[in-house]
């Protein structure tokens, strides 16, 4: 998260200039902001009883944020914000329900992802579970708090403009938010640790599975490595949601690097770990149309990339906000939703079995799905048709899930089927 500090605050709170008639503002506005504002008006070109002309004078309003930023506190100059605004009669900006909205939907359309993905490892695997299936439901319980915080930050205020909410509502939002990151910077890697234990799975080249488990090491060290920064952030850790007001007492990290480091190494694993199955997919004896339609199921993970450069986009705002409560909306949604599609992703290959198996009509199959990747050790020998449920290869005691993940046609080979 980007805290700031009371010099950017300031330059942002006096969009719109104060007004006059200061004598009935003194009982709400803090004696700096009284004192600056009589010492600003004498350089207006405005009659100090013209309150619409004050609230229209950009040198008016220069001189006081530079007065305001000397003499007040953050919490000061946010209380004159929220006065001087209302008296000078600037919209109300409400955004919560978009976050709200954006956060419990697509939680509900990943857990629907989720739940149609055990079902078909309940219809063509026999119950047979993975890692990839065990991690996609630890990834799934880290998700759905993910997705409720999202309506508890829409009720403390997120979508609003700061100074428009309760001291206390700011500080709540921070807090919920470091719990949020957390659980981003946690659900990130292990969706794509769980596509990965799927390709080894699938794929039995030794070289594949090697580089398969590199990337799995990769992911974990971005898991721990940035799960650990992001705790850390500040000292005392909680200045991760004090620190808005109250700077001087905490020492933290640069955050908005923090943020970029995070956000581009996970596109590079995201990128690593789309384009690891290119080439054994490639390997498929399958016609170019089929071939094309199996590489760019694996492919889709490319959606997941794009959000994350959207994403990276709100980042800019991250970095430089003055107003976090209305500027964060971008960068919680679009995290979220970024979660939420990376999970739908890495359960589409399942789903699409299950489809196949419920209808075969709707891919255009009338034959019974056969499976053309896993086979038994008599299957390999006689030359008979391939084995319809996972195998386990007896010499190293692996499963294999069947082609009926990627394609089910009988036409489907590897050039080396054989596990290694």
């Amino acid at each position: 998260m980007r805290l700031f500090g009371a010099a950017a605050l300031v330059a942002a709170l006096f969009a719109t200039p104060v007004i006059a008639g200061m004598e009935q503002l003194a009982a709400v506005l803090p004696s700096c902001a009284l004192d600056c504002m009589m010492t600003s008006v004498s350089q207006s070109s405005c009659e100090p009883t013209d309150q619409k002309c004050l609230c229209s004078d950009a040198h008016y309003t220069a001189v006081l944020q530079k007065c305001v930023l000397v003499s007040c506190t953050v919490k000061e100059s946010l209380t004159t914000k929220n006065v001087t605004s209302t008296a000078c009669g600037a919209p109300i900006r409400d955004h919560t329900k978009i976050v709200s909205h954006a956060g419990v939907a697509g939680g509900i359309i990943a857990l629907v992802a989720f739940i149609l993905r055990m079902l078909a490892r309940l219809n063509c695997c026999g119950g047979i579970f993975g890692a990839d299936d065990w991690t996609m439901m630890l990834t799934v319980a880290l998700l759905i708090p993910l997705s409720a915080l999202s309506a508890v930050l829409a009720d403390s205020g997120l979508g609003k403009d700061m100074w428009t909410l309760p001291f206390d509502n700011i500080t709540h939002i921070l807090y919920v938010y470091f719990w949020d990151e957390l659980l981003y910077l946690s659900i990130l890697p292990l969706t794509k640790i769980s596509i990965c234990f799927f390709y080894l799975r699938i794929f039995p080249d030794r070289r594949f599975r090697i580089a398969t488990y590199v990337a799995i090491a990769l992911n974990v060290g971005y898991w721990i490595a940035f799960v650990l920064i992001s705790v850390f952030q500040c000292r005392p850790l909680p200045g991760a949601w004090h620190r808005w007001y109250e700077e001087e007492n905490y020492k933290c990290n640069h955050i908005n690097a923090q943020g970029w480091a995070a956000a581009v190494l996970n596109m590079v694993l995201d990128i690593i770990v789309m384009v690891l199955p290119l080439r054994q997919l490639y390997g498929l004896n399958l016609s170019l149309k089929r071939k094309s339609y199996v590489m760019c199921m694996f492919s889709l993970g490319i959606f997941v990339t794009l959000i994350s450069i959207i994403r990276l986009n709100s980042l800019i705002h991250f970095a430089s906000t003055t107003n976090l409560t209305w500027d964060y909306v971008a960068i919680g949604y679009w995290s979220t939703i970024e979660c939420d599609v990376g999970v739908i992703c890495a359960c589409l290959p399942a789903i699409r079995s299950l489809l196949r198996r419920v209808s075969p009509g709707l891919f255009g199959d009338t034959a019974k799905v056969k499976s053309s990747y896993a086979m038994d050790s008599h299957s390999r020998g006689n030359g008979s048709q391939f084995a319809a449920a996972p195998t386990q290869n007896k010499n190293t005691d692996r499963h294999f899930y069947p082609l009926d993940d990627i394609d089910t046609s009988d036409e489907a080979r590897l050039h080396h089927p054989h596990p290694v």
